[in-house]
């Protein structure tokens, strides 16, 4: 009875070689797959940020607007932006060597549920 045997040229690739290359390959695309998901966190977060830069000037601009503003706490959303809430805290702020009444102004845009925020911090002074 005569066996025939493969033949071994050294051509093609053993069942380990395979393997290792199929994991490489894996472990490398997982690794491209995740930068790809953060850098897509980091954008989300960047135009969040600067909607709500926006968002919190337009606020600033009309308590500018109205003049020297009253003692009030204000809160609510925007129609144009829903996932966006708004905080505005305007106090007597009182530097007794000084001839003036000023009011600390805080505007406060919200999203993300609560989670992120951005505040703008400014003075308005009348002279007495």
């Amino acid at each position: 009875m005569k066996f025939i045997s493969p033949k071994k040229d050294g051509n093609g690739f053993t069942l380990l070689e395979v393997l290792v290359a199929v994991a490489i390959l894996g472990g490398t695309l997982a690794i491209l797959l995740g930068a790809v998901n953060r850098n897509l966190i980091l954008a989300s977060d960047s135009k969040n940020s600067t909607i709500a830069a926006y968002l919190a000037q337009r606020l600033v601009t009309d308590i500018e607007l109205e003049g020297y503003p009253n003692v009030r706490t204000e809160e609510g959303e925007f129609q144009d932006y829903p996932s966006f809430r708004w905080r505005i805290s305007i106090e007597p702020f009182e530097i007794s060597q000084l001839d003036t009444e000023i009011r600390l102004v805080q505007v406060q845009i919200i999203w993300d549920e609560g989670t992120k925020n951005f505040d703008v911090w400014f003075a308005v002074s009348i002279l007495g």
